[in-house]
C-alpha cells in the first residue's frame, strides 16, 4: 500500500491509503486497491476539473520522506 495526496479545487487535499493512482485517458484521478482475488477495485474517483495535483508519499533524492509530485498531465500510474 501507498499513500497518496489529492489536492482538490475546493482547497482541500484529500489523503488516501492505495496500492495504485492514476489518471486515465478521460483525465479522471482513480485510486485502486486489490479485492480478495488480486483484481483492482477503484476506491475512489476525481473528476479532471476537481483536482489540482496528485502527490505520493516515499523517499526523494536525498533519501527523506516526502510528498513527490506525478504528472500533471497525460496517462500515468504510480505504485
Amino acid at each position: 500500500m501507498a499513500v497518496f495526496m489529492v489536492q482538490l479545487a475546493e482547497g482541500v487535499d484529500d489523503v488516501v491509503e492505495a496500492q495504485a493512482a492514476g489518471r486515465t485517458k478521460s483525465g479522471e484521478i482513480v485510486l485502486e486497491a486489490a479485492d480478495e482475488t488480486g483484481k483492482p477495485v477503484r476506491i475512489r474517483t476525481y473528476r479532471s476539473d476537481a483536482v489540482t495535483a496528485v502527490f505520493r508519499r516515499g523517499p526523494g533524492d536525498s533519501g527523506s520522506y516526502g510528498w513527490i509530485p506525478q504528472p500533471a498531465s497525460g496517462t500515468w500510474w504510480c505504485y
